[in-house]
């Protein structure tokens, strides 16, 4: 199953799971609290942000072009406004005069967020892919440990007897002692991915078990990880001991894989970023009318929550590995906003300075 999946690897997911991941593997061993795979999601993380620095400062740039743009075109525009009075035919010519006076492009204003959107979804489907393989080659495993150990016990219940065949009435003791090897040597051999409060990272942080049923296995759907060709019966006997021992408490009851922790501080993160990144004014397109423009400005704040409440929605229901590179790309994305626009503030303070003390004296 595993070599069958490890075609349908994109090519971010073979970036992450077959050359980063087995990279980080080779130096940090996974801990009872931090695990290999944890420690690789957050130097993709790092690495991508590195790769795309240049075009965040681009995004940022463009912004901030346009909102001074903005600044000097509001009084022209106005002023436009008042001398075409209801005739939005004119004043949807003579608006398009001035932001071609002033080079002002409606697509720059929009086209960080569809940068941003773009990336969002290729490194979502790099990591659900990534997910998959994982799952498939842990199930590849304990199925093979499973059957080694399973007939090495029955080889051996077989061996008790002269003529090699286990007798009738001792058939059944011999099933069970097999079986019981197979599940101890499964339960031995399985090592979850943990990340601090997360017991297994490859599936969410929430109200998620663990260890995925055959359902969730095999299933197709937002939040299963859709893995063809399973016979589920075979998969729950494989990962039965497994699944008893992470999925439910002491009292028989279901066991969380998380804590919404991630999630919730995703969401929170996202939300910061989106404000910062956002810039002071977006304009309004040629000949639209004040009704219009209020509509345009509800939309736009509805843009500025959409990518955090996608991120938030996201984080429910797909794995925690990818919470994690939410989390920690919304991180490193506030700190380079926040960093960036002291840095701004700080250029416009000293523009404006020079400003006033070369024309008033």
């Amino acid at each position: 199953m595993g070599a069958i999946l490890a075609t349908n690897l994109n090519l971010i997911g073979k970036l992450i799971y077959n050359v980063l991941f087995k990279w980080v593997a080779t130096w940090a061993s996974g801990s009872e609290l931090f695990g290999t795979f944890a420690v690789t999601v957050i130097m993709f993380t790092l690495f991508l942000k590195l790769a795309t620095l240049p075009l965040d400062l681009w995004q940022k740039m463009v912004t901030r072009k346009n909102s001074k743009k903005m600044e000097i075109m509001k009084p022209e525009l106005e002023k436009v406004k008042k001398q075409c009075g209801d005739n939005q035919q004119l004043y949807a010519q003579k608006q398009r005069e001035v932001y071609k006076k002033y080079k002002y492009s409606m697509f720059g204003a929009c086209l960080p967020s569809l940068v941003t959107m773009a990336i969002f979804f290729t490194i979502f489907s790099g990591f659900n892919s990534a997910v998959r393989y994982h799952n498939s080659v842990i199930y590849d495993e304990m199925q093979t440990v499973y059957t080694t150990a399973y007939t090495t016990e029955i080889n051996a219940q077989v061996a008790k007897y002269e003529d090699g065949v286990i007798p009738a009435d001792k058939r059944t003791e011999a099933e069970a002692a097999g079986i019981k090897k197979a599940e101890e040597a499964v339960l031995a051999a399985y090592k979850p991915e943990r990340f601090l409060h997360i017991t297994n990272i490859f599936m969410p942080d929430s109200w998620k078990q663990p260890i995925p049923d055959a359902s969730t296995y095999a299933g197709t759907g937002m939040g299963k990880l859709g893995i063809p060709d399973v016979d589920r019966e075979e998969y729950n006997r494989v990962m039965k001991p497994i699944m008893e021992k992470y999925n439910f408490t002491e009292k028989g009851k279901n066991q969380w894989n998380g804590y919404l922790v991630l999630p919730v501080l995703t969401l929170l993160l996202s939300l910061l970023s989106s404000k910062l990144l956002a810039p002071a004014q977006q304009p309004s397109m040629p000949g639209q009318t004040e009704e219009q423009i209020k509509q345009q400005e509800r939309t736009n704040k509805m843009m500025m929550l959409m990518m955090p409440l996608m991120m938030g929605i996201f984080s429910l229901f797909y794995s925690a590995a990818f919470t994690l590179y939410m989390f920690t790309n919304s991180l490193f994305t506030t700190a380079f906003n926040v960093t960036y626009n002291l840095i701004a503030k700080s250029i416009d303070k000293k523009q404006r300075d020079h400003y006033l003390s070369t024309t008033i004296k």
